[in-house]
Parts: C-alpha cells; sequence; structure tokens
C-alpha cells in the first residue's frame, strides 16, 4: 500500500476572462501498488505491436487511424506580412480561408497544398469563421458580425445581437465584478489554508524522518501554496478604486463581445457568446441578415474562452470540452442527444482536462472532434456512434482553440495548430500504407492521460 500524489490543473468549468489565472487542484489519493522500483513483470508470448495499414480487416480497424499529417500550410511566408492566425475554414472550391490580425484583421486565401492566392482586408480582428450552405462566408469578431460574398465583398456589417444586452447595463457588470473579486479573495485564501494546514505536519518532521513520498508532497504543496499566493495578489486586498473598476468594467464587456463560433445553415445563422451573467457560454439564432436574434441554449461549458457550435441539416452541435462531449440540439435549442466521456475511456473518451475543442462535418453529415493537447482527430454519426478513428497531428499541446475541417471527399482534414500560425494537412491512408501508431479502443493508458494532464 502506497500513497500517490496527482496534480492536476483544474480548467474553469465556466471559462473565466483570459487574464484569470487556472485553478490549480491536488488530488490525493491511496492506492495499492506495487513498489515504483519493482519492475513489472512482463507477459508470456507478448508479441510486439505491429503497424497498422489501411486495408487491414475492418473488424480490427476501428483502433487504427484512417489518415496521416502529411504537410503544413504556413500563413507567413518570406513575401507575406508576419501576421496572427486565429481561425480558418474551407471556401465552397475547397481552398483554406485563413481568419488572421489583431486589432485589424484580414482573410488569407490559400489552395490546399498551401500556395497563396489573394487576401481581404477586415477592419476588426476576426475571431470565428465559416461558410454557410449559402456559399458566402460568415465573419464575426469583435462584437460585429460580417456576410461576405464568395470574392470577399462586403455584403452586410451589423452588431452581434448579445453586445447590446452586454452594455444595456454597466452598472450590473460593475457591481458582478465587485462581488467576483470578493469571492476570488476568499477562494484564495481558503485554498492557501487548507495546503499549509497538510504541509504543516510534513515540515514538523524531523528530516532524518521524513518518507520519498513526504518530500514529494511537501514540494508540491509548495508550488501550490505560491501559486495561489501569487494569484491572491493579482486581487490586491484593497477595494477597488473607481479608476479601476472603470477599467474592469471595460475589460469585461470587450472579453464578453467576444464570439466563439459563428455558423449557417438553411437561412439561420448560429452564434456562440459569452453568457450574459457568469462564465457560462449561450447561443444566438438569427436569420441570414443577422435580424431576429433571441437566445436558444444556455448553461454551456466551455474552457480557454472556446465553445464551438457548428450547424448543419441534422441540427446543432456542440464541443463542449469542459463537459467532455458533444451535445446534439434541433435549431429550437432542445437537446437531443449527448455523448463523450473523460479521458480514461480509451478511444471512446476525450483526453486531457477539456476536450473535444472543436466540430465539423463531413459531406455525408457524420462529425468530426478535435482534441488540443492529443492532436487527436475522430468521427462519429451524428447520433455519436464512432465510426473512425482518423489520426493525430503533430501539434503544440495546450488548452486552446483546434478548430477542422473536412474537404467534400473526406480525404483531406485540415486543422488549426493557432501556436505555430499554421494549418495541418491530413491524407487519407493509401491502401497497403502503414503508420506505427494505434489505440485501443476499450481504454487507454493511464500514463498517457496523466501525461495529458501535466502538458508533457
Amino acid at each position: 500500500m502506497c500513497f500517490s500524489v496527482v496534480l492536476t490543473t483544474a480548467c474553469r468549468a465556466a471559462e473565466a476572462p483570459a487574464e484569470s489565472p487556472a485553478i490549480v487542484a491536488v488530488e490525493l489519493t491511496t492506492a495499492a501498488s506495487e513498489s515504483a522500483d519493482t519492475p513489472a513483470e512482463e507477459p508470456e508470448n507478448e508479441t510486439p505491436p505491429s503497424e497498422t495499414s489501411a486495408n487491414d480487416p475492418p473488424e480490427k480497424s476501428l483502433g487504427r487511424p484512417t489518415h496521416k499529417q502529411v504537410h503544413t500550410i504556413k500563413i507567413n511566408t518570406d513575401d507575406l506580412a508576419e501576421t496572427s492566425l486565429n481561425c480558418f475554414c474551407l471556401s465552397p472550391t475547397g481552398n483554406v480561408l485563413a481568419a488572421c490580425g489583431s486589432e485589424t484583421g484580414e482573410i488569407r486565401e490559400f489552395t490546399p497544398t498551401g500556395e497563396f492566392v489573394t487576401s481581404w482586408e477586415l477592419d476588426h480582428k476576426p475571431e470565428a469563421i465559416n461558410v454557410g450552405s449559402d456559399g458566402n462566408i460568415y465573419v464575426a469578431g469583435a462584437g460585429q458580425l460580417l456576410k461576405l460574398s464568395p470574392s470577399g465583398e462586403v455584403l452586410l456589417r451589423q452588431a452581434a445581437p448579445h453586445v447590446a444586452a452586454i452594455t444595456a447595463n454597466p452598472e450590473k457588470i460593475r457591481e458582478d465584478i465587485i462581488e467576483q473579486t470578493k469571492q476570488m479573495r476568499e477562494q484564495f485564501t481558503g485554498q492557501i489554508k487548507t495546503y499549509q494546514d497538510m504541509l504543516t505536519p510534513l515540515q514538523e518532521k524531523p528530516e532524518e524522518e521524513r518518507t520519498d513520498e513526504d518530500k514529494q508532497q511537501i514540494a508540491m504543496f509548495e508550488q501550490v501554496i505560491k501559486q495561489y499566493e501569487e494569484m491572491s495578489e493579482q486581487y490586491g486586498t484593497e477595494e477597488l478604486t473607481e479608476e479601476e473598476l472603470d477599467e474592469k468594467v471595460a475589460d469585461s464587456i470587450a472579453y464578453k463581445s467576444r464570439i466563439a463560433s459563428i455558423s449557417e445553415a438553411d437561412g439561420e445563422v448560429f452564434i456562440a457568446t459569452g453568457s450574459m451573467e457568469g462564465y457560462g457560454y449561450d447561443v444566438w439564432k438569427m436569420d441570414t441578415e443577422f435580424a431576429g436574434g433571441e437566445v436558444i441554449i444556455t448553461g454551456l461549458r466551455g474552457c480557454c474562452g472556446q465553445m464551438d457550435v457548428q450547424c448543419c441539416k441534422n441540427g446543432l452541435f456542440v464541443a463542449e470540452n469542459s463537459r467532455h462531449r458533444v451535445a446534439r440540439f434541433d435549431t429550437t435549442g432542445k437537446e437531443i442527444i449527448s455523448w463523450g466521456k473523460q479521458a480514461r475511456e480509451g478511444l471512446h473518451g476525450f483526453g486531457s482536462c477539456c476536450n473535444p475543442m472543436n466540430v465539423a462535418f463531413g459531406s455525408d453529415g457524420s462529425v468530426y472532434t478535435a482534441e488540443d493537447d492529443t492532436g487527436r482527430i475522430k468521427q462519429f454519426t451524428p447520433d455519436g456512434e464512432l465510426i473512425a478513428l482518423i489520426g493525430k497531428v503533430d501539434l503544440v499541446p495546450g488548452c486552446k482553440k483546434v478548430a477542422i475541417s473536412v474537404d467534400k471527399e473526406g480525404k483531406n482534414i485540415f486543422m488549426l495548430d493557432i501556436t505555430r500560425n499554421e494549418i495541418l494537412v491530413m491524407d487519407r491512408l493509401k491502401p497497403g500504407e502503414t503508420v506505427s501508431y494505434s489505440e485501443s479502443e476499450s481504454g487507454g493508458s493511464i500514463f498517457d492521460a496523466l501525461k495529458g494532464v501535466l502538458g508533457l
């Protein structure tokens, strides 16, 4: 019998502003296990894992990828000004539309193999982009909605409907900030005391009597306490001044004005935004003239500013990452079905602290999911039945947007690597082609799960 210590980063279930620090939680568990110094017994007659092939028997292929990464599309090339990549989608012709920039923006068009085609300037930062069923391009950002023609002409520009609701009552925002600041101070003070109470008895032990487990726990508790103290300092101990409150109100309005995703199908446009109160997410529905905006879904839970909501003929599909699920709704906001489990459920689960992060559709109506830390993509039926493991890409890990798009044939799949300002391209395996990566359908490795949580 021994004690094991698991350190996890607990992302807020309901998304807080980006400047808010992540909360570190420590879970102490007691587990019966063999000593780490005792080598594991090797199973008899075990054969090494074989490479996987695209033409292996179907009954064995569910845990074997159908695609592999083949190249990247670089947004910043020698002959283009350096910019930041925020999101992307595929045009009606299959080209990549990369939405870039910060204060002002642009959309850069590339071929699927990465050749630059053209660019269109925008007067604000694009935060979400999609191509609608009408062939037009829908762009959202900084509280604005745009409808562009396939050639980039601005057809319509309008403030997003949630912005008016946010700015209607600044005093309410002010009151919320005061209360939230108070709560955060109390929370940090309480957490520091909790971990200090666990640390003190260990520190009082004579050093020669401390076990390796004691030393590990001391180091861990000291690190956690230091993090909480640093976060507590950000909130201070004094009441906020009027100037500080004004600044925080402006920041809160700017944050809540962000738009996490936009999509259109059958004459209806859907956007995902921060909730009017708290840190959850809402889904708004309107027509293609951006009129008649109404909230149809509330209380979605997302981490790191991400809430991907995509629509198609089968309804709305939400990558509700903090609940580790895909949720399907009809266009009135009624939930139809959901599926997904947390990391340790193997191929049928979603890894790391908050996944799936993004969803997309195949031309056959199938649903593709993307995971941030793992770089893994899977394919499901609209009712959540696993169809295939598409594969995984070489992605910089982290809690972030990993938007994906699928071409009309399902041959090429594109995934956002926002850290490197690149789009990663996967291609279907050819008959007889092999890759060494595969996954267990029944369950994943506990060590893989821990590596994902710790960002290793």
